[in-house]
């Protein structure tokens, strides 16, 4: 039997299925709670409405060039999944390379929480962006 982050996956290949999975106040994290304009994939979404704009902004930035899920764990509550992906940034041409991980919190069937990880630094020297410097980072 697939668990949860499983289907969430086998879901995203189609938008509407991934949708069916989003609870109406599910709360989207893309790397970094706070949006930047310098790097506008950064941000919190909300809902099914939330996620389309953030799947729209993720096709907009990358061709994606490979995402592999290697590794989910999930009980009835929450959900891991670790994994890596190079996209090319579609504004510079630069190949974006990254291992990530996903937690996921889920209410019966539908994920309330979404957040995801990956290598802010080489996303952002892909990118030709810096969003924030050290000393503000706490």
């Amino acid at each position: 039997m697939t668990n949860l982050v499983d289907r969430f996956f086998a879901a995203l290949l189609s938008p509407e299925g991934a949708n069916s999975m989003i609870a109406p106040d599910a709360k989207i994290v893309a790397v970094r709670e706070q949006s930047y304009a310098e790097l506008p994939l950064y941000g919190t979404y909300r809902g099914p409405e939330g996620f389309t704009e953030f799947v729209a902004e993720l096709r907009r930035i990358f061709d994606t060039q490979l995402f592999q899920v290697d590794h989910t764990m999930a009980d009835t509550k929450r959900g891991f999944a670790a994994g890596r992906f190079i996209h090319r940034v579609r504004d510079t041409d630069r190949l974006f390379h990254s291992h990530w991980t996903l937690y996921a919190e889920f209410e019966g069937e539908r994920l309330t929480l979404y957040r995801f990880y990956e290598d802010t630094a080489a996303l952002e020297e892909a990118c030709g962006v810096t969003t924030r410097s050290l000393e503000d980072v706490a």
